[in-house]
């Protein structure tokens, strides 16, 4: 319906958000300028939150598309509940490190 009538050729408005429709209104365009200013002063972890629906995810794919991966390396974690060895787990599953149990290393 909203395709003809705006001349778009691709669904905007799908359960997985496309990149390639992004509009960064004001509250956007501050996220992502926080995120641009977080990364360009090295610091270590950037947290996004927000209601569900908000561009949350869409802020952060469209981050991560801007950056080159040979300045620096960057990831995604889209959860919000895990315990404290899970996000660990998580963290070194993303980055392909090898995880080790705090307790282990005691």
């Amino acid at each position: 319906m909203y395709e003809a009538y705006y001349g778009l050729k691709e669904r905007p408005f799908q359960l997985t958000p496309n990149p390639q429709c992004f509009f960064a209104s004001k509250l956007h365009k501050r996220a992502l300028a926080y995120l641009q200013y977080g990364l360009s002063q090295g610091e270590g972890f950037i947290v996004i939150t927000g209601d569900v629906g908000t561009g949350k995810t869409t802020i952060a794919n469209q981050l991560l598309a801007k950056l080159d991966p040979h300045q620096i390396v960057a990831r995604q974690i889209v959860t919000s509940k895990l315990e404290p060895d899970d996000l660990l787990r998580m963290i070194c599953s993303v980055f392909q490190l090898v995880y080790l149990p705090l307790h282990f290393l005691a």
